[in-house]
C-alpha cells in the first residue's frame, strides 16, 4: 500500500499497489509542503520504516521502490518540484552510504516484534535491544555525515535547514552548527532556517566548558538569586514544575544526593517553570524541600526555557563552581554517578 499523510498524521492519499503499479487521481491539496509518504508490504514483516518526506506541490510525481528494500527511501521523480528532487537527492545519497543497513535494521525490529521473541530469556531479549541500539547508532553517524557532504555540496539547497530540523541536533550542537554556518545567507534567512539557526545558537551555549546561561526569577523569599556567591564545586540544575510527578517523586533522592555529597560541595538549585506562587510553594512544603529554589513564575515563556533548551519536565543540568556547563540533559538515573565522579576529580 502506497500511503500520503500531514504531518497530524491524517490520510491524504491511499491506495493499494496491485501487479507492482499504483496510480492516483489528481487531488487539489489546500497548500503546498512537506508531507510524509509510507510504502507498506503486509505480506513482510522484514520491511519495517519509519515514514519518509515528500515535497507536495503541482505537478507529475513517479514513484518507485523496490521489494525487500522499503526502508530505502523510494525513488521519486518530481520534474516540477525543485525542493523534492533536492530531497530525493539527499536521501538517496544517505541509503548509498548506509548500504545494507536498512535492511538489516529493518529485520532487527520484525524480530524485535515476532511473536517468538517474546518467548525469550531476559538476557537474550535484551542483548537484541541492545543490536537495535548499536546499528540506530550506526546508522546516526552515518546520516549526520551524509548531511554534512551534502550540505557542502549544496549550501544553496533549501531543504538543508528542514532536514537538519528532523535531525538529532541536539546530541551534538557544535557538529550541526558548523554544518548550519555553511548554509547560503538565502537557507538561514528562510523559516526553517532562521528556527534552527535560533535553536543552535543556544544550544552551542549550553556545551560542556561553556559559560552556563544566567537564571532569570527570584529566591522564594523574594531575594535575587547569585550562584557565585554560593562557593559550590558543582550544581544540579533542577528544571520542575509543581504538576509533574516524576520531578516530584525525584525530590526523594536529590535528597539523598544532598546527604551524601553536600559536605564535599555540592548543592542543587531548583528552577520552577510554574505560573503561580501558591503552586510552586505549596509543592515545596510538601516535597520538604530545604535547598535553593528559584522561579520568575513565567511558565514555558520564562527566558530560562529557551536560554536552557527546556523541551521536557523534569530536566537536570550539572554546572561547575565556576558557572560553566559540566552537562545537560542527564538522564535522572545518571546524576548521582556524575555527582560522585566529578566530585572525585575535584576533591
Amino acid at each position: 500500500m502506497f500511503i500520503v499523510k500531514d504531518y497530524k498524521k491524517n490520510a491524504i492519499y491511499g491506495v493499494n499497489i496491485k501487479d507492482g503499479k499504483f496510480h492516483i487521481e489528481n487531488k487539489v491539496l489546500e497548500v503546498p509542503g512537506y508531507y510524509m509518504m509510507d510504502v507498506t508490504d503486509s505480506a513482510s514483516s522484514q520491511d519495517q520504516h519509519k515514514p519518509f518526506e515528500i515535497y507536495l506541490e503541482d505537478g507529475k510525481y513517479t514513484i518507485e521502490a523496490e521489494t525487500g528494500k522499503l526502508a530505502n527511501y523510494p525513488k521519486v521523480k518530481a520534474p516540477s518540484s525543485p525542493t523534492q528532487q533536492q530531497l530525493t537527492a539527499f536521501y538517496t545519497a544517505a541509503d548509498k552510504m548506509n548500504g545494507d543497513l536498512n535492511q538489516k535494521l529493518a529485520q532487527l525490529y520484525a524480530k524485535v516484534n515476532s511473536k517468538a521473541t517474546n518467548a525469550l530469556p531476559k538476557d537474550q531479549f535484551n542483548a537484541l535491544l541492545n543490536s537495535v541500539s548499536a546499528m540506530e547508532s550506526q546508522k546516526y553517524d552515518i546520516v549526520a555525515k551524509a548531511f554534512d557532504r551534502y550540505v557542502t555540496q549544496n549550501p544553496q539547497n533549501t531543504i538543508g535547514a528542514h532536514v537538519m530540523l528532523r535531525m538529532d541536533y541536539e546530541s551534538d550542537p557544535v557538529f550541526y552548527n558548523n554544518i548550519y554556518q555553511k548554509f547560503t545567507p538565502a537557507v538561514k534567512a528562510t523559516e526553517d532556517g532562521k528556527e534552527i539557526g535560533d535553536k543552535l545558537s543556544k544550544l552551542v551555549k549550553l556545551v560542556p566548558g561553556h559559560e552556563a546561561p544566567a537564571i532569570e526569577g527570584k529566591l522564594i523569599n523574594g531575594k535575587p538569586f547569585d550562584p557565585k556567591s554560593m562557593h559550590k564545586k558543582i550544581f544540579l540544575i533542577d528544571f520542575w514544575r509543581a504538576g509533574n510527578q516524576v520531578a516530584r517523586i525525584n525530590h526523594a533522592e536529590i535528597k539523598t544526593m544532598l546527604k551524601d555529597f553536600g559536605k564535599g560541595g555540592f548543592e542543587v538549585i531548583s528552577v520552577s517553570m510554574d505560573t503561580k506562587k501558591d503552586w510552586w510553594t505549596t509543592a515545596i512544603d510538601e516535597d520538604k524541600i530545604t535547598w535553593t529554589q528559584v522561579s520568575d513564575l513565567k511558565g514555558d515563556d520564562s527566558p530560562n526555557t529557551q536560554n536552557w533548551s527546556v523541551t521536557r519536565l523534569p530536566r537536570y543540568d550539572l554546572v561547575d563552581g565556576n558557572w560553566h556547563m559540566i552537562e545537560r540533559d542527564i538522564p535522572f538515573s545518571q546524576v548521582y554517578l556524575d555527582v560522585q565522579q566529578h566530585l572525585n576529580k575535584h576533591p
